[in-house]
């Protein structure tokens, strides 16, 4: 049994070991296998870690591969659109060349034929190559999308439908017309700036340099948004090109870029924003009596009344009252006060007893003067900290904006034979060692300058009427005139004396041009001389040591300025710093003073009426409801501005400002009185303060809430201008009338002033008993300040850039007009309190004791409670303002003996507030009687403060600027007509470039020229008209005085010189750089050479240029040193545009004429390669469209397909010519 237990217990020895062995096997296999699986999870991790990477690393891969396949495509694009504009402009010189070709041969057999010889033209013309219904293909039709306006976008989604845009027979049957009108619109019309990083772009993509325009490009870790910072983008000039740019922002437009638009603009913007601000502080400080009106106190919390009249003087709480003696006739235009009812006297008779209607709300309390003093008082500080605000914005947008003003003078009375714009250089120059950069000399012949004006239309309205390619010739014409005026019936003489047709305007053509040879053959006298120097220092300098008064001037006190700075020796001259170019109205320049004075002081006159007119207009519209009178009112302030402008137009101003005004004041006073005044005068006094659609609270917010709608709808909306842009341009006659209709709405600083000082006015008048109008003024202001900055970036036209002088006009005058209001108007509404005509009686009647129900004059019934020894009222005139009571300053002694209404409060705070306004009066005349003190003192001594720092910059240097142009605007073309020769005149002092014509095209000078043929009438052409000089700085082209100048390219259409960049317009095409360094290493145009050559499109050797700029001006023949360019024979054939600088729509610069268009330096003589015909070369020229338009009647003046002369149109008598003409 031992031995078995032994056995037993090493066989259980033995089994416990082998199961501890196989235990810690299996430990071990674990720990083995937990660590192999650590291992594996590691390996794992590290596996997915590099997975991860590597895919990340792909898909950054394929966004940045695919980040370059898009600028490349985007840069692919942009090059073949240019490779695209540049095969057009080939095509159209090819197409040019061989019209060419055959206008030559068609004025050769002309002149072969013709036996009447035309005089030499020392100008060649201005030769049209389109028909004037032929569209023109703008440079911007290819503008993004997102870029452009909603208009725009609209009118490319609806242009496609017939009922948008005609199709078949219309001039413009496949649209581009008008594309490229609304690229008109938005490029010329609308403001836009430089886009820096969309040039720095541009230029990236075409592989140029940084160097060669640094001045856009990013420095290096510069945040390209920094570029366009606040303050900081360039105004581009209407219809710029050659850089990129962009509509500026309607909401993010910083104000300190306001001024971009003229200092009148930013003055605008400033001044309506600090306003709104000026408002809303004084609303705050009227929270006291806003909360005491809209108080259980004062009216029982205002029930039932409308949450924008919460918190003003408007009553609820009256009770009717005995008033034994009130008079019937008192209470016409308020029957609802007066009620009565009958009883029986004990004596059995009936009794009328008499109630009136008394107001129990007492709003002349202390508190509520005083914090209406307050409010007093902060306007007051703030008008006084609103004008040295808006001094320190003038320097800041001075200093800003770089213009024509900050470097010119202008001098008021220039010797009357003075007219040579090189003694003027001569005097300045020798007295002051300063450079003349420009000087422009005018005379009077604003009579010549007008008829001129009137001929151009004339000829483009018979352009417009008569059939596309149909040839010309007078006797025709005149044959078609008879014919017309013989076949009309009484409804074509009507259409006739509505729209002349062409008998008419051939008729009225005759007579311009016999009264042009008229006036052309005057003597005409300097009337202003403006000159603009190189840098602001010199102008300042001139001015500081040449300032005198008007009057000094006038009386040529020789003994008030310095000897030496006499003009001849003997003339003391007025010299003044000169208005911007675009406010000088070049027509009204030598109208004397008293003449100015009577125009003024008839459309004066004229506005007084209408304002008596629609006063009254108002008084009986407001008999049917006070919402009438309202909207009334409202349409009246809307519509008045355009009676005004009417009326300002014929007026005499020599600039805008003087116009602008004038326009302030007619329209000032007019808001003033008719939306103010007016509304007071026509409610019953009793009327103030109780509720009703018809009383006076209750009518001054339906003015507010009716001129904030419909003011700001109809401005936003724009009807006439979106109808005159989607209905009247896609059915115009031609291009040129298709871009006009995209001109824009007009607009005019002036009005604008006169809506924020109405609005002003309105809130100071009745800021006493509505304290609240002036948070519905502040969120007014704010509205008007962002709907009239979308208005002038979206729809309006350019206007002139009038400078300070109407913000100051309206800050000094009619500012402190307002605060004189509100101090002397406040005093009488306090003093009016409770505007119900009754003065209480120290007895009581006891007829009265009881419960009554009583009947208004209304019919109304209501009950009546009077209490025992109630004392009972009687009528009394509250109303102590102008009238029969009237009292200032108004004081408690106004109120008649046994007559008082006011409390004893309200008597203090009324003698406080009278001695208030008087002392607010006084210093109001006081600044007023300063004023014209200071303007007397100027007449006889000027003074002279500079606005801003000199910047330092050079007038040549800065790009966008303008100089002293004469110029008038007519409603036939989309720009302005030039009242003086500018062939001496370089490109770049042109605020307007029109892409299609040349300057020249505009020139009226050549149009007397083609009247007054041959050399003894030279002379007199050149005494007809005023004279401009440009003489740039170190120029080629710069002459000694005496020495005669020499002619620039005014046909260039671009202000960018062709030197003025190392790269070409073709080379960023094909992304080579030529140099334009040497000006001459091209060879010159060849008209019956390829077209190809010299445009690199055959791999000529020769640079690439610019082929606006080759477009320009070629060279006649070669000369030799020192002698005068050949003269070129003119066509032997007549041509009434010979020499007229009249052509057709969408001209192109005519590249086969020679010195006018000359824009070679003096030193660069033309090539051999000239355009010879026979041994004389041909400077005038004509091409036919071929297009065709469908005929209607054969009577139909429009569709003439004759042809006529047009020697009719140049003097009556002169010889017919066989030649005839093609007008397209």
């Amino acid at each position: 049994m031992e031995k078995d237990c032994e056995d037993r217990v090493a066989e259980l020895d033995a089994e416990l070991a082998r199961v501890e062995t196989d235990r810690e096997r299996a430990i071990r296999l674990q720990l083995e296998a937990a660590a192999k699986a650590a291992e594996e999870s590691a390996r794992k991790q590290e596996v997915e870690e590099a997975a991860r990477l590597a895919l990340q690393k792909l898909v950054q891969e394929r966004q940045e591969k695919s980040q370059e396949i898009g600028h490349l495509t985007e840069r692919e694009e942009q090059l073949k659109n240019e490779l695209e504009r540049t095969k057009k402009l080939a095509e159209m010189e090819k197409n040019a060349a061989v019209q060419a070709a055959e206008a030559i041969a068609e004025i050769e057999e002309s002149a072969e034929s013709s036996t009447t010889p035309l005089v030499e033209s020392k100008r060649p013309p201005v030769v049209s190559r389109r028909g004037i219904k032929t569209y023109q293909e703008s440079p911007f039709l290819d503008d993004p999308f997102n870029d452009m306006t909603y208009g725009r976008r609209i009118a490319l989604k609806l242009q496609n439908y017939s009922w948008y845009q005609p199709r078949g027979t219309h001039w413009d049957f496949n649209g581009l017309g008008l594309q490229s009108a609304w690229a008109h619109f938005e490029h010329s019309v609308l403001p836009r700036y430089i886009s820096k990083a969309l040039a720095s772009r541009k230029n990236a993509s075409v592989g140029l340099d940084d160097d060669d325009d640094d001045d856009w490009l990013y420095s290096p870790g510069q945040n390209k948004g920094s570029q366009e910072r606040k303050g900081d983008l360039q105004r581009a000039e209407p219809g710029e090109s050659e850089s990129p740019t962009k509509l500026y922002s309607t909401l993010s437009t910083p104000l300190s870029q306001m001024g971009d638009f003229g200092l009148g603009v930013g003055l605008y913007f400033s001044s309506l924003r600090a306003i709104a601000l000026i408002s809303l502080v004084a609303g705050l400080i009227n929270l006291p009596n806003i909360l005491y009106f809209a108080s259980d106190v004062y009216s029982a919390n205002q029930p039932d009344v409308n949450f924008l009249l919460k918190g003003s003087a408007l009553c609820t709480e009256q009770v009717w009252v005995p008033c034994p003696t009130c008079p019937i006739d008192k209470y016409e235009n308020s029957r609802d006060r007066i009620a009565g009812t009958t009883t029986v006297t004990p004596d059995g008779e009936l009794q009328t007893l008499i109630f009136a209607m008394k107001n129990t709300c007492d709003g002349a309390t202390m508190n509520v003067g005083i914090v209406n003093l307050a409010t007093l008082g902060f306007i007051m500080l703030a008008t006084i900290a609103l004008s040295a605000y808006q001094k320190r914005k003038v320097v800041e947008f001075d200093e800003q904006e770089q213009t024509a003003q900050d470097y010119s003078i202008e001098i008021s009375n220039p010797p009357k034979d003075a007219t040579e714009p090189e003694e003027w250089k001569k005097f300045f120059e020798s007295r002051f060692g300063v450079h003349t950069t420009c000087c422009t000399v005018t005379i009077d012949n604003d009579l010549l300058v007008k008829a001129l004006a009137e001929r151009r239309e004339v000829l483009h309205q018979i352009e417009e009427k008569i059939k596309e390619g149909a040839a010309a010739n007078s006797l025709s014409l005149s044959e078609y005139a008879a014919k017309v005026e013989h076949r009309r019936g009484l409804i074509g003489y009507i259409k006739s004396r509505i729209s002349p047709g062409i008998p008419e305007l051939v008729d009225r053509l005759t007579v311009l041009n016999q009264k042009i040879q008229g006036l052309a053959q005057q003597n005409y006298r300097a009337t202003k001389v403006f000159c603009t120097f190189e840098t602001e220092s010199m102008q300042r300098d001139i001015i500081s040591e040449m300032k005198v008064g008007p009057m000094t001037a006038h009386m040529n006190s020789v003994h008030a300025i310095n000897p030496n700075l006499l003009f001849r020796g003997e003339i003391v001259l007025d010299v003044r710093e000169a208005e911007e170019p675009s406010t000088i109205r070049w027509m009204d320049l030598d109208v004397s003073w008293s003449n100015k004075m009577k125009q003024l002081s008839v459309t004066t006159l004229i506005s007084l009426a209408f304002v008596v007119a629609v006063a009254v207009i108002v008084a009986l519209v407001r008999l049917h409801g006070a919402a009438y009178a309202a909207l009334a009112i409202s349409f009246a302030n809307s519509l008045f501005p355009i009676v005004a402008k009417i009326l300002t137009n014929v007026e005499w101003h020599a600039s805008e400002t003087g116009k602008q005004c004038s326009l302030f004041v007619k329209i000032a006073i007019f808001r003033w009185v008719v939306t103010a005044i007016v509304i007071t005068i026509i409610t019953p006094f009793t009327s103030t303060l109780t509720r009703g659609p018809d009383h006076l609270l209750q009518s001054i917010w339906l003015i507010f809430f009716t001129d904030l709608v419909t003011s700001n709808v109809l401005q936003i909306s724009d009807p006439v201008g979106n109808f005159k842009r989607h209905f009247l341009a896609p059915r115009a006659k031609s291009q040129e009338r298709m871009n006009l209709l995209m001109s824009g709405t007009e607009y005019t600083i002036a009005e604008r002033f006169t809506n924020m000082t109405k609005q002003l006015f309105l809130t100071f008048y009745y800021c006493a008993i509505y304290p609240s109008i002036f948070f519905i003024c502040a969120v007014t202001l704010f509205i008007n300040f962002y709907v009239d900055k979308f208005s002038i970036m979206r729809m309006w036209k350019p206007a002139p850039m009038v400078g300070a002088s109407i913000a100051k006009f309206s800050r000094v005058y009619f500012m402190t007009t307002s605060v004189a209001a509100l101090a002397i108007v406040s005093s009488y509404w306090l003093s009016g309190f409770p505007y119900d005509n009754l003065c209480a009686d120290n007895t009581s009647h006891s007829a009265y004791y009881g419960n009554w129900q009583v009947t208004d004059g209304n019919g109304q019934t209501s009950s009546a409670v009077v209490e025992p020894n109630q004392r009972s009222y009687h009528f009394c005139n509250q109303y102590i303002g102008p009238g029969q009571n009237f009292k200032f300053p108004v004081s408690p002694d106004a109120q008649p003996s046994g007559s008082k209404w006011m409390t004893s409060s309200q008597e203090q705070l009324v003698g406080i507030y009278g001695i208030v306004s008087a002392v607010v009066l006084g210093l109001v005349c006081a600044v007023f009687a300063y004023r014209i003190f200071r303007l007397f003192q100027k007449l006889f001594s000027a003074s002279y403060k500079p606005a801003g720092s000199d910047q330092g910059m050079h007038f040549s240097e800065v790009g966008t600027i303008s100089s002293y142009i004469p110029q008038v605007k007519s409603e036939q073309f989309t720009y302005p007509l030039l009242a003086v020769n500018v062939d001496y005149v370089g490109e770049s002092i042109f605020d307007w470039s029109d892409p299609a014509r040349s300057h020249s095209y505009y020139d009226l000078t050549r149009d007397v020229e083609q009247l007054l043929k041959g050399d003894e009438n030279e002379e007199t052409c050149y005494r007809a008209f005023g004279q401009i000089r440009h003489w740039p700085p170190n120029g080629p082209d710069a002459v000694e005085v005496g020495e005669k100048p020499r002619r620039r390219s005014s046909l260039r259409r671009n202000k960018e010189s062709a030197y003025k960049r190392n790269v070409s317009w073709s080379s960023k095409v094909t992304c080579k750089t030529y140099s334009k360094d040497v000006p001459m290493t091209h060879e010159s145009f060849n008209a019956n050479a390829s077209t190809n050559q010299g445009m690199n499109f055959d791999g000529h050797a020769a640079p690439i240029f610019d082929p606006h700029t080759q477009n320009e001006a070629r060279g006649f023949g070669k000369q030799n040193e020192g002698e005068a360019p050949p003269q070129v024979s003119p066509p032997q054939h007549f041509d009434q545009y010979h020499n007229t600088g009249v052509d057709q729509a969408n001209q192109q610069t005519d590249p086969f004429y020679g010195e006018s268009q000359n824009q070679y330096d003096g030193h660069d003589q033309p090539s051999e390669n000239s355009l010879q015909t026979g041994g004389s070369s041909s400077t005038s020229s004509a091409y036919a469209d071929n297009s065709s338009e469908g005929s209607d009647s054969g009577d139909s003046e429009e569709d003439y397909g004759g042809s006529f002369s047009e020697e009719s149109q140049t003097t009556a008598g002169t010889s017919a010519s066989e030649g005839s003409r093609h007008i397209t």
